[in-house]
């Protein structure tokens, strides 16, 4: 019960982890602190404003304890505190762990774990390799850890979810609403035996700032993280800030120099972070047995002399349209390259997306 007394602390403005580990050390625990004189609490050293918001939000609130603890129960909400035997040991080592947080699913604190970050607003080439990274990764061992948003975190849940377990991090309370498609992913992730986790009060609402702090507990939960793809400005990058500055490791997906969304993973290759191309390398940095993966190319396929010549020209990372490729190959007339695309993309080698083409990955 004490770590509900904890997570209530927690809900008060301006009390975070640092002001909480100094209360426990004076005060030993949460249920202590809740009912601590206010003469006391004063003298605990607290800045002005966290010891009035504290204050004031007891007086408010006396029961909240026992109305969260109930509100888990009814809810299948568990809360997993610093002191718990199943608190992840890897996370107690980040600068500033979370004294607490809820969760949904299997909490099981001792797995492998890597994280696959990346920008919302994915290309096809981001897609595939977040997919690929992701079903290999979990099917090599890995519990692969992202943020559940748009864009390369799903794909990488997703990909994870085809062969083994995957745990989402939220910038949000557990109980908010969320788009349909991603309540769906999150439902799954819980279903399969996997993890949704959140530092944050049930009912806080997402914005720029939760993003940034749920990042550290990313990097925290995991042996290293890779970022897949990620603009000079992307979220992604304060992750990867977060696994160096807590010695993680940190894997890179290259991209094209002329490229904005590969312009951060660019950059972070420059200054050292680890490049890779797939799976294998990083099971190869950690001397794990790759059989369990796919080499991550594309089956053989039969191709004609035409359809070789024209997928030659087609970019992976970028796209190319008709006109493009009809200036480019003298021996294909208008009427007959729809029908030649159609065959390339069953065949599994480029990808169309309003009447412009990419090559897939691996393909």
């Amino acid at each position: 019960m004490d770590k509900y007394f904890v997570a209530s602390i927690a809900a008060a403005k301006d009390v975070g982890n640092k002001r909480i580990r100094h209360l426990l050390e004076i005060f030993g625990n949460g249920q202590t602190i809740w009912s601590a004189d206010v003469a006391d609490l004063k003298q605990a050293g607290l800045p002005k404003n966290a010891f009035e918001s504290l204050v004031t939000w007891r007086q408010n609130h006396p029961d909240v304890p026992e109305q969260l603890a109930d509100y888990c129960q009814r809810n299948g909400f568990g809360l997993c505190s610093f002191a718990d035997e199943d608190y992840p040991p890897i996370l107690k080592e980040i600068s500033v762990p979370p004294i607490i947080f809820y969760y949904r699913g299997k909490l099981l604190p001792h797995v492998e774990r890597i994280g696959i970050v990346g920008t919302r607003e994915n290309t096809v080439y981001g897609k595939d390799i977040a997919l690929a990274l992701g079903s290999d990764l979990a099917a090599a061992g890995f519990t692969v850890v992202s943020g559940a948003a748009k864009g390369i975190d799903s794909f990488a849940h997703r990909g994870a979810l085809k062969t083994g377990r995957t745990v989402a991090v939220l910038g949000q309370g557990l109980a908010t609403r969320c788009p349909r498609e991603k309540k769906k992913l999150l439902d799954q992730i819980v279903d399969s035996g996997g993890l949704i986790m959140s530092e944050f009060s049930l009912k806080t609402e997402p914005n720029e700032g939760t993003f940034i702090t749920r990042n550290r507990i990313i990097a925290g939960l995991c042996r290293g993280v890779v970022v897949v793809e990620a603009g000079e400005k992307s979220g992604a990058l304060n992750t990867g800030s977060w696994a160096i500055d807590n010695n993680r490791d940190v894997f890179v997906i290259p991209g094209s120099i002329y490229w904005e969304k590969s312009a951060g993973c660019n950059k972070l290759i420059y200054e050292g972070a680890k490049l890779i191309r797939n799976a294998r390398d990083i099971l190869s940095e950690y001397n794990i047995d790759v059989s369990a993966v796919s080499k991550e190319t594309s089956p053989t396929v039969e191709l004609s002399d035409v359809e070789s010549k024209i997928l030659a020209l087609i970019p992976q990372g970028d796209f190319i349209t008709d006109d493009e490729i009809l200036d480019a190959v003298d021996d294909v007339a208008p009427h007959e390259l729809p029908q030649i695309m159609i065959e390339l993309e069953i065949k599994g080698c480029i990808v169309e997306d309003a009447g412009r083409y990419t090559r897939k990955f691996g393909g």
